[in-house]
């Protein structure tokens, strides 16, 4: 009898034991999110699953793919997380009268599968050319391309001439020639498919008064960034005024139209080479990274959409790290962190981020000690994961993924316990996440 209660109460703990620590596993370790990387090396595209535990990244099944054209530069996901859009710049031939033609050049449209797996659906070309930037409205409904070039009368085409002119207002000093302006593609999504229709613009007309297939900015366009329902474009210039470094502000309406703010072409005193645009967490600061004067610009949204210079809104970025590729800040807003590609002197990591704190209350930012922390070669892009423990980069110069812990508290970036750099697809380009892993 003593025997048989010992045995019960044996098998008892044992049992209880294996589903305690059966239940610890499963809670800690686990796929947080899938994370994507496009590489131009081979032109692909790929996905890796995110450990919760550790953050270690490991490749998904039948990655990487093709990219479904040529040079991937940028990736986006659909809200909901089952597809993604990866842009495909395209391969330039430069003929000797300037000419650029432009082959393999598309939106090429992916599914992710519940095992983070991805598999190529469609592809749909953009309206211009040398496309530069994806952006996804604030309703998950339109699909923002910005191309780097207007397209012209002849198919797959950019233009070069040599006299100014209202279809070549632009002058390119590398090449001596003229050039289209930029523009802004504009697709409608089904949530659905994930697939795209073209919105054309009801705004202006071409000469055979049809309305024109794409939304006009200005020359050379850098990048842009959607908040709260205004569409900010940097530019290097502006051809109606000759302003340089300029940022334009478009009302992305809930038709797709992209309707230009009164006054919204805003040159950005004292910017030399506009690099970056982005945002802060709670979309509360507008950041702009000015790779030419190594100068960091803080904007707050105005109620019209124009930005509005914060006091003290130019700050320097820590001395000797240069190259700022991207941006990104944690869950909270309360630490900024930049990828530079350059990193502040001899006998220290080849690129490095730079972090700095935010005042919460008026965006003021101050550098975090030790103002500077260790990455892969060259990093393209910077996101905080979805549970907010990491901070990852991509990095082109490596072709890795370097990860890091985040000290919630004080935003020190420390390694990741089991090891920080991953191999990725060759030259990447970019990088994001998707937390859906159902």
């Amino acid at each position: 009898m003593k025997f048989r209660k010992f045995g019960r109460f044996t098998l008892a703990l044992a049992a209880s034991l294996f589903i305690g620590f059966g239940t610890q596993s499963c809670y800690y370790d686990y796929t947080e999110a899938y994370i994507i990387v496009t590489g131009s090396q081979y032109n692909q595209v790929a996905s890796y699953r995110e450990d919760n535990e550790t953050g270690v990244l490991a490749a998904a099944p039948h990655d990487p793919l093709s990219s479904g054209g040529t040079n991937p530069i940028r990736a986006l996901l659909l809200t909901g997380g089952r597809y993604v859009y990866v842009l495909n710049q395209g391969k330039p031939t430069k003929a000797a009268d300037g000419t650029i033609t432009w082959t393999g050049a598309n939106v090429s449209l992916f599914s992710i599968g519940g095992d983070g797996g991805m598999a190529f659906q469609l592809s749909y070309p953009s309206q211009g050319f040398g496309s530069l930037r994806l952006a996804l409205s604030t309703s998950g409904t339109y699909l923002y391309v910005l191309d780097g070039y207007q397209p012209g009368t002849t198919p797959s085409t950019t233009a070069a001439s040599t006299s100014v002119s209202a279809a070549t207002p632009c002058y390119d000093s590398a090449s001596g020639v003229y050039r289209p302006a930029g523009d802004i593609t504009v697709f409608s999504i089904d949530p659905s498919t994930g697939r795209l229709f073209l919105v054309q613009n009801q705004q202006q007309q071409n000469a055979l008064g049809s309305p024109l297939s794409y939304f006009p900015v200005g020359c050379f366009p850098i990048d842009f960034h959607l908040v709260s329902n205004y569409l900010y474009t940097a530019e290097a210039s502006d051809p109606a005024t000759g302003n340089t470094q300029v940022v334009y502000a478009y009302n992305a309406s809930s038709t797709g139209q992209l309707l230009q703010v009164p006054g919204g072409a805003q040159p950005i005193t004292g910017a030399q080479s506009i690099s970056v645009i982005g945002s802060s967490a709670n979309a509360s600061w507008i950041y702009l990274l000015d790779s030419g004067a190594n100068m960091i610009y803080t904007f707050t949204q105005g109620g019209n959409g124009l930005l509005s210079a914060i006091s003290g809104g130019a700050y320097p970025n820590f001395t000797g790290a240069a190259g700022m590729s991207a941006l990104a800040t944690d869950s909270g807003s309360k630490f900024l962190y930049i990828a530079n590609t350059v990193s502040p002197g001899l006998n220290q990591s080849g690129s490095v981020i730079s972090a700095f704190n935010i005042t919460g209350s008026s965006g003021d930012l101050t550098t975090l000690a030790p103002g500077y922390f260790g990455t892969g070669s060259n990093p393209v892009c910077i996101f905080e994961d979805p549970s907010h423990q990491y901070l990852y980069t991509a990095d082109a110069g490596s072709s890795t993924v370097s990860g890091s812990l985040i000290d919630p508290n004080t935003g020190i970036l420390t390694n990741l316990r089991k090891g920080s750099t991953f191999a990725t697809v060759g030259t990447p380009t970019w990088c994001l996440y998707s937390s859906n892993t159902d």
